[in-house]
């Protein structure tokens, strides 16, 4: 449905509930209103439960269904990474968000993650529960010690005045990984490797292949409590 539909059922469900409150006699003062039978009351009371209720779910299946779909976020894996990688859609994926799992034996990377979200605030706020880059002492990842000793940054593409997402780069038990937003599509990319001496390869395809593909146009935006923060 139309959300100013369910807009409209649960402005009438409200309407309801307010008629069956004052019919009950609750407000005296209102001496216009004659005190409403009890059954009339308990028809308008339980009407008005379920246009609200009914409202507020069709209201939130309208969110979801206007959050990003498979083929959305297909369209911005780079085809080196589908031609290379075997791709499947992930079994679970972040609320609101739709998620590939890419991974070939004995590839590099071992396995990459692209999550496509709704909005930017939605995508920066998972990259950050996921790397808490306050822990991340460093500030680049071009080497594998920035990845040892964890690092994080805002990176660009062509122009250095314009920030497309924050990147972090880390090492977590075998694994050697990194995780980057693109806040141009609402896209967080994941890749790890677990053998030291595929580093080079691997960052090699984390700058050059892994970037998600669109409009060239397109311009990134900022997380609210970023832009908060910089005023």
């Amino acid at each position: 449905m139309p959300l100013v539909v369910e807009i409209l059922l649960i402005l009438l469900g409200v309407v309801l509930l307010v008629l069956a409150l004052i019919g009950s006699g609750i407000s005296r003062r209102l001496m216009t209103i004659p005190k409403m039978h009890r059954t009339p009351r308990i028809v308008l009371a339980s009407l008005g439960v379920l246009l609200l209720a009914g409202g507020m779910w069709g209201a939130s299946i309208e969110s979801e269904e206007h959050g990003p779909s498979l083929a959305d976020l297909k369209s911005h894996i780079p085809p080196d990474v589908m031609a290379d990688l075997s791709c499947t859609e992930a079994a679970e994926s972040p609320k609101g968000a739709v998620q590939m799992e890419c991974a070939t034996e004995n590839s590099v990377p071992e396995f990459a993650w692209y999550i496509m979200f709704p909005d930017v605030n939605s995508m920066h706020e998972y990259w950050t529960k996921q790397v808490s880059p306050g822990d991340l002492p460093g500030n680049k990842c071009d080497t594998m010690d920035d990845y040892t000793k964890g690092s994080k940054h805002e990176y660009y593409l062509s122009d250095p005045a314009v920030t497309v997402g924050d990147q972090a780069c880390y090492t977590s038990g075998s694994n050697i990984g990194v995780m980057y937003t693109d806040r141009r599509f609402n896209i967080v990319v994941q890749a790890v490797i677990s053998d030291p001496q595929n580093f080079s390869d691997f960052h090699s395809w984390v700058d050059e292949t892994s970037q998600p593909e669109g409009d060239s146009d397109a311009a990134p935006a900022t997380p609210s409590h970023t832009a908060a923060a910089r005023r």
